[in-house]
């Protein structure tokens, strides 16, 4: 099946370089499918339920019920040529002979209506009943030639009744096909109800399959790398460097996490490379700079022109002392001293400011990033849980579907209650009919055969209404472990948007402290300001008291020596 390609895709490479929009788009897409798949299953059980119960009711009720018609008027049409028989008087054997007449008329239109809803040939039956007719006539113009008693009932008895039998066999032989017909159409909906019902069970369990393996598919390629993410920011808060996010995910998950790891072996080399050049500068080193100018690329070139500068201002300010320090006077010795210790003091300072401050300006830059990411992961799993809360609202309709074909069951059943009812009613009649023929002795044996048949009748629709009894209990019990299936798939469904819920509190309130980290190193940046501030003011110091010393050439010969301690340009 497709579904099974799709969920077997899980385990392969391709659905980690799916995009994140893509992944959920592929999951739930397919879950989409395999709903309208269960709908479509359930519509056709529906379609299918309702032709049967038409046919049952349009078809095969509506056979029995003409047969019946037509059974009581041959019946009838019995009586009404024996009342003429016996009749004494030529007004009323007029009158029974135009009734019988009628129910000859009464015959053809019941086998017309018959022929409607009867699949078979009902062509010979005309026949027969023409047969009827034929006789008829012959009988009355035997009544009206004024023939003998014993000449006109021969005739009936040899004729007339014998063409009735005819008739009345016709039509046995019409139900028996009736019945077969009838019991052939309920095999074949049995037989569709059960076919309809495994597809559906099948197409099911197939998607509660498919929801596992998505739900596992979508928490290893979406939590995983956030966990490492996470990992990784919690590292470089605590002022780690050598960071390295370990994830196979390739979509945008994993490209931030290789971003995060490039990023931080960036700032790992820079600040190595700072404490060289600032280690080799408080040796004495002022000639040069960085001398690893590719390592600082975009922001990062302020870092390695301000490691420049410095190193081109102290060179050229200890050039300047040197030059100048030849028209110093020996009596600045003291104030020389003074102002070099000074001058000493506000390098230092200057460059463990300028450490503090590249150290803090990356990590600041990096504490904004991270809280831009944990913003755009806040939106996507605010997404998310929106599409579980959808996904479960869609499934509790599918459970008042279910309780609405519970409830149309019960429908049918009491139809079927009263069907029944009405065929105890009716074999109660029968039964009431047979004793009344008994008690009217050789005149109601007709009747009794009447009752016979119409007993068979009730009894006939009193086994059909059981048997409509048990095909129903058995579409409920099927129903019922429908509800099942949908009850435990509402379950999952809850369960994932609850996690999906707690996963995206959790993000919302990383996303919180990233911006509150964010604010502090803010704070942080505005103090190392004021030590910088401090810091140029001391330097200012140290140029007045190097202006004094200027002025006292005396100290020109040890301030020479002072500045051959160090390496500088020129």
């Amino acid at each position: 099946m497709a579904a099974s390609e799709k969920t077997d895709s899980f385990s392969k490479s391709e659905f980690r370089r799916l995009p994140v929009s893509e992944k959920f788009k592929k999951v739930f897409g397919m879950f989409r499918m395999n709903l309208i798949v269960i709908f479509v299953v359930i519509i056709l059980i529906d379609i299918v339920a309702l032709f049967n119960l038409r046919n049952i009711y349009a078809v095969y009720y509506e056979q029995n019920s003409q047969q019946g018609e037509v059974r009581i008027t041959i019946q009838a049409l019995a009586k009404y040529y024996l009342w003429a028989l016996s009749a004494t008087e030529e007004g009323d054997r007029n009158e029974q002979i135009a009734g019988a007449q009628e129910k000859i008329q009464e015959l053809n239109d019941g086998l017309d209506n018959l022929g409607k809803v009867y699949n078979g040939d009902i062509s010979s039956i005309y026949q027969h009943i023409k047969d009827i007719d034929t006789a008829d006539d012959k009988l009355v113009t035997l009544f009206t030639e004024g023939a003998s008693d014993e000449e006109i009932y021969s005739y009936y008895v040899g004729t007339v009744n014998e063409a009735i039998k005819v008739v009345v066999k016709d039509f046995k032989e019409v139900g028996i096909s009736a019945k077969a017909q009838a019991k052939k159409a309920y095999t074949i909906a049995i037989v569709s109800v059960i076919v309809m019902t495994v597809i559906s069970l099948l197409v099911v369990l197939n998607a509660l399959r498919y929801s596992g393996k998505a739900r596992g598919a979508l928490t290893k390629s979406i939590l995983g790398p956030i966990e490492a993410i996470s990992s990784a920011a919690d590292d470089m808060a605590k002022g780690k460097l050598e960071v390295k996010v370990e994830t196979d995910a390739e979509d945008e998950l994993g490209k931030l996490a290789k971003d995060i790891t490039e990023s931080t072996d960036v700032i790992e080399d820079i600040v190595k490379d700072i404490n060289e050049t600032l280690h080799r500068m408080s040796s004495g080193d002022f000639s040069t700079g960085t001398r690893n100018e590719k390592l600082y690329i975009g922001d990062y070139v302020a870092i390695k022109n301000a490691l420049g500068d410095i190193s081109d201002n102290l060179s050229g300010t200890l050039l300047e002392v040197r030059n100048s320090s030849a028209q110093v006077s020996q009596g600045a010795l003291n104030m020389s001293q003074g102002a070099n210790d000074l001058a000493e003091g506000s390098t230092d300072q200057a460059a463990a400011v300028q450490e503090l401050t590249a150290s803090v300006n990356s990590v600041t830059e990096q504490t904004k990033q991270l809280a831009d990411v944990a913003e755009k992961s806040k939106s996507m799993a605010i997404e998310v849980r929106d599409n579980a809360e959808l996904s479960a609202r869609k499934m509790h309709l599918v459970t008042d579907a279910m309780t609405r074909i519970t409830e149309a069951s019960a429908e049918i059943e009491q139809v079927t209650n009263s069907i029944e009812a009405i065929a105890k009613q009716t074999s109660l009649l029968a039964l009431n009919a047979s004793i009344e023929a008994a008690r009217a002795g050789e005149t109601g044996k007709g009747f009794a055969v009447v009752a016979d048949q119409i007993g068979k009748l009730a009894d006939q629709s009193s086994e059909a209404a059981k048997n409509t009894h048990q095909l129903i209990a058995d579409t409920m019990d099927e129903i019922n472990n429908g509800n099942s299936v949908v009850a435990e798939t509402t379950e999952a469904l809850d369960a994932m948007q609850h996690s999906v819920e707690e996963i995206t509190e959790m993000i919302i309130q990383t996303g919180d402290l990233a911006e509150e980290q964010a604010q502090s190193m803010d704070e942080i940046d505005k103090g190392i300001e004021m030590i910088s501030n401090v810091v140029q003011s001391n330097s200012a110091t140290a140029e007045e008291s190097s202006a004094v010393s200027q002025e006292l050439s005396e100290q020109s010969e040890s301030l020479n020596n002072l500045i051959g301690q160090f390496t500088i340009n020129g």
